[in-house]
């Protein structure tokens, strides 16, 4: 404790930004503990992610605690190098990471969104049944205000598995959850106006000579609350397309057998 007390707090002016990351971490988990209580479990996961990050920069043995502030504070004045232009060019060019292209098949967006949304792979090419047709004719429709000029739309259409939101929510497909049941996305979705629906899949379509990007929903028919104000529904509706932009963020479908009910699970309301 000798040690660390010298090396640390001993020496405050130099070590400030060395411990600075340590008192930071330890109000994030203050304020857990306040809010959910003492017990471990709640606070025990950004402890080990904090020790997680720290260990390795300690390679020393002999003395662990001076090591570890040396190299947290050598980490820190190397980034302030990159506010001088001069420094900044030779010793960091190489490092920048450089802006990547990805080929249609694994990254996909559409000019006609600004390119604010995007799909990834998988995709398969596939043809629109006469159902699907009728219900993108309807969501057309709506787009545009006009029925006239909708009538005959390409049947092709590329099929993604998982939308990358404005926001940078990703959520993924039903269809996508089917072929990879590895994948921790889910594929339930909150859209504007508090709209709640399955995703089936995603879609790039090509009308008027622009690239559409959709999803296919299955949305919730009746949405209700419960005496303690949790969202939950007891059936699913039709289907029918969305445009990306009406799509917000992903969310939770917990069954409940026994009651015949779905409860909402939603990071942005239930916590």
């Amino acid at each position: 404790m000798t040690i660390y007390n010298h090396s640390s707090y001993g020496l405050e002016g130099e070590r400030l930004l060395a411990y600075l990351i340590s008192f930071h971490y330890l109000l994030h988990i203050g304020d857990c503990i306040e809010d959910l209580g003492p017990c471990h479990k709640f606070w025990q996961f950004p402890m080990k992610r904090y020790c997680g990050m720290l260990i390795p920069l300690v390679t020393s043995r002999k003395l662990p605690y001076v090591n570890l502030f040396n190299n947290v504070l050598l980490q820190k004045r190397f980034k302030y190098l990159q506010l001088l232009p001069k420094y900044d060019e030779k010793v960091f060019s190489n490092f920048k990471e450089k802006e990547k292209t990805w080929p249609p098949h694994r990254v996909i967006s559409s000019d006609v969104y600004d390119r604010m949304y995007e799909f990834y792979s998988p995709c398969i090419s596939c043809k629109l049944t006469k159902n699907e047709t009728m219900k993108l004719k309807q969501c057309y429709a709506a787009i545009f205000q006009n029925t006239r000029d909708i009538r005959d739309i390409e049947e092709s259409y590329i099929k993604y598995g998982k939308l990358c939101t404005k926001d940078g929510n990703i959520i993924s497909s039903k269809w996508w959850k089917n072929e990879n049941d590895s994948s921790r996305n889910d594929y339930c979705a909150a859209q504007e106006e508090e709209i709640f629906g399955q995703i089936e899949y995603f879609m790039i379509h090509m009308f008027q000579g622009q690239e559409r990007m959709f999803a296919y929903v299955r949305k919730i028919k009746k949405l209700e609350k419960s005496i303690r104000n949790l969202k939950f529904f007891d059936v699913f509706g039709p289907l029918q397309y969305v445009e990306v932009i009406g799509i917000d963020r992903t969310v939770g479908f917990f069954e409940v057998y026994d009651k015949k009910k779905y409860y909402i699970i939603d990071q942005y309301a239930n916590w």
